[in-house]
């Protein structure tokens, strides 16, 4: 992992109102780079006064905070500095969360349940960025109850999967033994429930959504 890369006045803000989760958080990414300053902030007012004082590389912050919700402090933290790429970093693995955050602007979303390793490996990539979605493995999202809510079937999953690999149309036809029209009819359908209009689109949308197979 390229850390040496980073340079020494790297700053972070890491917002969480839970000081042993701060902790271990903060010895976990104090490896990113010799010098890096982490800072820290327990509560929403805390983080907007930090980012008005200070300018940062990177800021991490949980959707449950005491005095606020992190969406909406997102979107303030946003406001102020516009720039500054702003992760979640969460015990949520509800893709509605996710999906939320993504469309106010967040850089990633990260689930709690990441060990050292992959944090340090996230932030890089955030750092460098980079949009970077993490779920929790040991509650994965359940993509055929969130596909049915929304209307898809689970053809037009195997279809995502599929478009997901970067496949056109006539590889799709041919490892699901469909028809070309058939193909199109059921990706028209996709685009419609995920109010999408291309396949980059969709597949980025139906990644947000939990739709897609990690598989």
């Amino acid at each position: 992992m390229p850390i040496a890369t980073l340079p020494p006045d790297t700053r972070l803000l890491l917002i969480d109102d839970h000081q042993i989760y701060l902790d271990g958080l903060t010895l976990t990414l104090n490896k990113l780079c010799q010098g890096i300053t982490l800072d820290h902030a327990r509560t929403a007012a805390e983080a907007q006064e930090q980012v008005r004082q200070y300018t940062y590389d990177l800021i991490l912050l949980d959707l449950h905070l005491p005095d606020g919700n992190g969406l909406v402090l997102l979107e303030k933290l946003r406001g102020i500095d516009p720039l500054t790429p702003v992760a979640i970093l969460t015990g949520s693995n509800n893709p509605s969360d996710m999906d939320a955050a993504l469309r106010l602007g967040a850089a990633g979303f990260i689930s709690k349940a990441a060990d050292g390793p992959m944090l340090v490996s996230a932030a890089l990539r955030l750092l460098f960025g980079e949009q970077v979605l993490i779920a929790d493995e040991n509650q994965p999202l359940d993509r055929r109850a969130n596909a049915r809510e929304l209307g898809i079937t689970p053809r037009q999953l195997e279809i995502l999967d599929l478009l997901a690999e970067g496949l056109p149309n006539k590889v799709i036809c041919q490892r699901l033994s469909l028809s070309e029209d058939t193909v199109k009819t059921h990706l028209k359908a996709v685009f419609a429930a995920l109010g999408c209009h291309n396949r980059t689109e969709c597949v980025n949308t139906a990644r947000r959504r939990g739709l897609i197979s990690s598989s």
